[in-house]
């Protein structure tokens, strides 16, 4: 089985960039943002679909190149793609002879841009990546600099179940003086409909991100209760946003814990669905799902909020 971190991604709008894209991109003023970010999922499947028949270079917040390649003819909008963290080798051979070759340990990427999904699946796989993060990274930077000169970014950040922040609090039995809560600007409707309708409301009217600070009196603790729907409402869209929870522990001065960081929701495909994808395997009529079938059906049906 191939084991997948779960990411959403979010487009943000670019209103008026910085001096070096202005260089870069002189008639950036008669691009109208407003558009761009209304066609925003529509821009990135012309990108991918594009990156399919020759592929754009990828590379890092750092400008460090990667190799990636779509590993199948995109479909509905969902793409599958190997990102490589390439590596010299020096093999010797019984001879003694040494040659050096390049190694590609790569991991499997999954991105499906369909209507109301926005959500991005990245292997587990240590001997490529440490970190499922790395590659998020490689891929926000280079979506980034493809998306600019429409004025728009790509945000990833991985989603985390909301039993994260049950089993922070019972870490702590004299609660927290103070939570704060982060939500980003809105744009994928399937983490709205999890939120309070007066959030959602309050971001719609500023058209900005929005954070909530919760503040205990002076030697008290935040009241928090599992049964509150209010406050379960805002754990739900912060993990499945994949938005940290900052918490400061009641008597512990600046030591302030990010619930959510390095937390990710993981979840399991049978690995033979992708060598069917290399071949182009195809079931027999009648005999099942194929095998692009699957991943799609893989990546839709996955919860707004996890639990664990």
């Amino acid at each position: 089985m191939s084991k997948f971190a779960i990411y959403n991604y979010n487009f943000l709008r670019i209103i008026e960039p910085n001096e070096e894209h202005q260089l870069e991109f002189p008639d950036w003023e008669n691009v109208n943002v407003k558009e761009s970010f209304e066609n925003r999922q529509q821009l990135l499947e012309e990108l991918l679909l594009a990156d399919f028949e020759k592929p754009f270079p990828f590379e890092n917040a750092r400008k460090k190149p990667y190799w990636h390649k779509q590993i199948v003819k995109p479909q509905d909008n969902v793409y599958v793609m190997r990102v490589a963290n390439v590596t010299n080798v020096t093999i010797t051979d019984e001879h003694l002879l040494s040659q050096k070759y390049a190694d590609y340990r790569n991991c499997l990427v999954i991105i499906d841009n369909r209507p109301g999904i926005q959500r991005i699946a990245i292997e587990q796989k240590t001997m490529a990546f440490s970190h499922t993060k790395t590659v998020a990274n490689i891929l926000e930077a280079s979506f980034c600099k493809l998306l600019k000169c429409k004025l728009l970014k790509v945000k990833l950040s991985a989603v985390y179940g909301t039993n994260v922040f049950w089993e922070t609090l019972s870490k702590y039995p004299k609660g927290f003086s103070k939570v704060t809560f982060h939500f980003p600007h809105l744009n994928l409707d399937r983490l709205t409909k999890v939120m309070d309708k007066y959030l959602t409301t309050a971001r719609e009217d500023w058209d900005s991100d929005l954070d909530f600070t919760f503040g205990a009196n002076e030697g008290g603790a935040v009241k928090i209760d599992r049964n509150n729907q209010r406050q379960t409402a805002l754990i739900a869209g912060a993990s499945s946003a994949g938005a940290w929870i900052k918490m400061l522990p009641k008597g512990e001065k600046g030591k302030a814990i990010l619930c959510g960081k390095d937390q990710y929701v993981v979840r399991e495909l049978d690995s033979e669905v992708f060598n069917d994808l290399a071949i182009g395997a195809q079931p027999l009529p009648g005999m099942g799902q194929s095998a692009m079938d699957k991943v799609k059906v893989f990546m839709k049906d996955m919860p707004d909020v996890f639990t664990h």
